[in-house]
């Protein structure tokens, strides 16, 4: 099984500066009759049904695994992960098979928060992909990235993508990342996907967010 969509977890934590624990500001948020909702972002999104909802420790272990195949043995980027990781909530995983699954690649959403709120130069979506591209090319992994920036309106909310690509194994991983700026954070979700198919079914998720003022 590809195991390269750890990555995503790690690939959103970049900018440092704070001390601050956020979790405890914006929260987990809340899975309740198959809708996962945040207060602090007055965001909600259905859970894909049968799909399989990635508890926070479990998404704590993929982090860790993240940090390792995207540092490699350069211990000043692990360090880089590490500290990153107090300025980040893991929002929610979601993957359409359980770890193991006989299949050749398990298409996720996973959402990221990140405080930003003592990097200034940080606007928009656009400018934290700026630095995501920059970062995700400073690791041992070799990512393309086939397309500009682009922006894209969900409820309402104009977030901003990134389209990358990685060789893995006998498979191309392709990762759509979409960024937002609200309030002191930047709200990011990462679709990993292998093929159109999936491409498409992740988009149909995706577009069932809903933010309420």
């Amino acid at each position: 099984m590809v195991k390269i969509f750890i990555i995503v977890i790690s690939a959103s934590l970049i900018l440092l500066g704070c001390s601050q624990n956020p979790s405890e500001e914006i929260g987990y948020g809340l899975i309740e009759k198959g809708v996962y909702s945040n207060s602090y972002f007055n965001m909600s999104i259905d859970v894909p049904e049968a799909w399989v909802v990635h508890s926070q420790a479990m998404q704590k272990e993929m982090m860790e695994k993240g940090v390792s195949l995207f540092s490699g043995n350069d211990d000043n980027l692990k360090a880089i992960l590490k500290e990153s990781e107090k300025q980040t909530v893991n929002m929610f995983s979601f993957f359409k098979y359980e770890q193991g699954a006989p299949v050749p690649f398990n298409p996720s959403v996973i959402s990221v928060a990140e405080m930003v709120v003592k990097m200034p130069g940080i606007k928009r979506g656009s400018d934290y992909l700026f630095h995501v591209k920059k970062f995700l090319g400073s690791g041992q992994l070799e990512y393309r990235f086939p397309s500009e920036i682009y922006s894209k309106s969900i409820s309402g909310v104009s977030f901003d993508v990134m389209s990358a690509e990685i060789d893995a194994i006998s498979i191309t991983v392709h990762q759509d990342y979409y960024a937002v700026r609200m309030q002191d954070y930047m709200l990011t979700f990462v679709l990993s996907y292998s093929s159109e198919s999936e491409r498409k079914e992740l988009n149909e998720i995706i577009s069932k967010l809903e933010f309420s003022n």
